[in-house]
């Protein structure tokens, strides 16, 4: 423990008040409120979700609550660290989410032709969502290195654990979440002052990378299509049926569990949950969740910006950037100016994978963000 801890987390009185006099007020509130809101939108949705699925009533709601006990831990613990030993902590997640992006391709659960879930006993995993922090804080780690004599070429090796992580969730496959892994470590990289150059390098790749995909994988060449012509490929239905009902919200929704969203659109307590929000909790309560996403990602990148320990800059920019754009991209499908991804609304879609890493990349935010991270860095 002493590797990883040089003062393990003190969970005593007087820490917990020294925790709340340093935490960042705001970023709090956010976060507790992202995470309350998807807990009460699951347990009004479990019903009516598991009773055609021969399923008992609060099945997803009782699953969802499983997992959000170790992330609600994950996270307090990680927001009570010295930046260093979120740094160790994010670098042993990292080695050990790796081996589970391996295995994960050899012995994993297939479902739909992709390989992404690692089954248990009672529930499975999925690494891909809980690489995406692990790689932040691994990357922000090598990005932090100054550059010297027996310094090893820390952009380098951000760059070739990024290539790895690449590769392993492109293979499952997962192109969504890869397209989001690269982003986020674009946004880290450019803090680090890359030039212009660089920028347009990435983006020339980025667009040769979708045209690749396009042409080689009818999978993501009838997404594309759905963006352009919701009728391209016989995916119509669906998306009007989204549309129909974040129209049928109106400004203050139907009511929790009146929406009938969660019958006519597939996975919608995951992919889809955005729908379902503004159908049962209206466009203003919907107005709020963007805001507080919002909040979270400008907040951070701001707070970053003041940040003198390189490696707490890093990390925070890129954690920000995680939460800021997976809402984006997942708010963007329901308002059809992004394709069909399959990704998760942080903290608020169900999905006990996504909640743990959500509750990890929270964590080290609000641990990164703190009054005193200078000081104890």
């Amino acid at each position: 423990m002493t590797l990883l801890f040089e003062h393990p987390p003190e969970f005593s009185l007087s820490a917990v008040s020294r925790w709340w006099q340093t935490v960042d007020k705001p970023l709090f509130a956010a976060i507790l409120f992202l995470f309350c809101s998807g807990l009460v939108i699951v347990f009004s949705a479990s019903p009516i979700l598991a009773l055609p699925r021969d399923q008992p009533p609060f099945y997803y709601a009782e699953r969802q609550l499983i997992f959000a006990i170790p992330a609600s831990i994950l996270c307090v613990a990680l927001s009570m660290m010295a930046p260093r030993e979120i740094r160790r902590a994010g670098v042993l997640l990292f080695v050990i989410v790796i081996a589970l992006l391996l295995f994960v391709l050899v012995f994993g659960e297939e479902r739909n032709g992709s390989k992404r879930w690692i089954s248990m006993v009672l529930f499975s995993i999925q690494p891909s969502e809980l690489v995406k922090p692990a790689l932040i804080a691994m990357a922000a780690w090598m990005f932090s290195l100054r550059p010297g004599p027996g310094v090893p070429p820390g952009s380098a090796i951000a760059a070739g654990c990024l290539a790895l992580v690449a590769i392993l969730v492109a293979l499952q496959p997962d192109y969504s979440q890869t397209a989001l892994i690269c982003g986020v470590w674009g946004v880290m990289f450019f803090m680090t002052g890359a030039s212009f150059v660089w920028a347009v390098s990435a983006g020339l790749i980025g667009a040769a990378a979708i045209a690749v995909a396009f042409a080689v994988s009818p999978y993501v060449a009838d997404r594309i299509k759905l963006l352009f012509d919701a009728e391209a490929t016989g995916g119509g239905g669906q998306i009007r049926r989204m549309l129909d009902a974040i129209q049928n919200g109106g400004l203050w929704g139907v009511g929790p569990g009146e929406g009938t969203a969660k019958f006519r659109v597939p996975d919608a307590h995951s992919d889809f949950v955005i729908a379902v929000v503004a159908e049962e909790y209206g466009f203003v309560f919907t107005l709020v969740l963007i805001a507080a996403f919002a909040l979270i990602a400008i907040r951070g990148f701001l707070i970053a910006l003041r940040l003198k320990s390189l490696f707490a800059r890093y990390a925070v920019c890129g954690l920000s950037a995680l939460i800021g754009l997976q809402a984006f991209i997942h708010i963007g499908v329901a308002a059809r100016i992004l394709p069909p991804t399959g990704m998760t609304l942080p903290l608020v879609s169900y999905g006990g994978s996504s909640l743990l890493a959500m509750g990890i990349a929270c964590g080290m935010l609000l641990g990164l963000t703190r009054k005193d991270v200078e000081r104890i860095q």
